[in-house]
């Protein structure tokens, strides 16, 4: 069996076995990621702070977790310099509430404050937005039809929970997802848009329109600092080479 076959097969288990054991680990220090679970053997690379690796093994072995990297490489990792973090579960960010008891979900009311021209309703009691006009800046493209819309989280709940709102409360967690105080925090675009984002930083995803990613990877640096998010090493390179490019 060649190499290349069985570094797949390696890290297809650990997938599998991430899932079982639903902890991922994220680098608090510089360390070394080890082909064993011992000083002397050989690195496989070099891990910096906000780095995240999928836990293996949740007992440590002469002070190490095994674990795999995303690039699909399986070591050791120096357990002092990692933490484990708990598994993102979606219900723990309650989000598209009412939040202030006017009928209109948090979804809606950014429909609202987004469209172009004034909204219709689907009801006298308006509270279903029916239709508006909204730009997608992700993609430049026109739509009308808010069920072609998703409402994103510039910095993605999942991403906000691996980069610290893990350790968050509750309501923190749900006052996240609901923030509307500064407008680039929730915005209406291109469902399909989203869904291809993910959870994914700017260092793997940036939208397809070139005209606002520098917009983007500014938005993105904002709201992690404004609320004390991690940025990995990878996503500061990423908003520094675009941010050098803006005006």
């Amino acid at each position: 069996m060649s190499n290349k076959i069985m570094q797949f097969l390696i890290a297809l288990l650990g997938f599998c076995v991430v899932e079982a054991n639903a902890h991922d680990l994220v680098v608090t220090s510089t360390s070394n990621f080890r082909e064993d679970a011992t000083i002397e053997s050989e690195i496989i690379l070099k891990l910096t702070p906000g780095d995240e690796l999928f836990l293996l093994e949740t007992n440590k072995h002469n002070g190490y977790y095994r674990a795999l990297h995303k690039d699909g490489g399986v070591g050791w990792v120096w357990g002092s310099n990692v933490v484990i973090y708990p598994e993102y579960v979606k219900s723990d960010w309650r989000h598209w509430i009412d939040v202030d008891g006017d009928c209109q979900t948090t979804r809606d009311e950014v429909l609202i404050e987004e469209s172009e021209i004034p909204v219709t309703f689907k009801t006298n009691n308006n509270c279903i937005v029916e239709s508006g006009r909204w730009t997608d800046p992700y993609t430049g493209e026109i739509f009308t039809d808010p069920k072609e819309l998703d409402i994103d989280h510039m910095v993605p709940l999942r991403n906000a929970h691996r980069s610290g709102g893990w350790e968050w409360t509750y309501q923190m967690k749900s006052g996240y997802a609901n923030y509307m105080a500064h407008p680039e925090h929730l915005i209406a675009v291109k469902a399909s848009a989203t869904r291809s984002k993910g959870a994914k930083g700017p260092d793997e995803w940036l939208p397809d329109n070139q005209q606002y990613r520098c917009q983007y990877v500014k938005d993105w640096d904002a709201i992690k600092n404004r609320w004390n998010l991690n940025l990995t090493e990878s996503e500061i390179i990423t908003i520094q080479e675009v941010k050098s490019t803006c005006p």
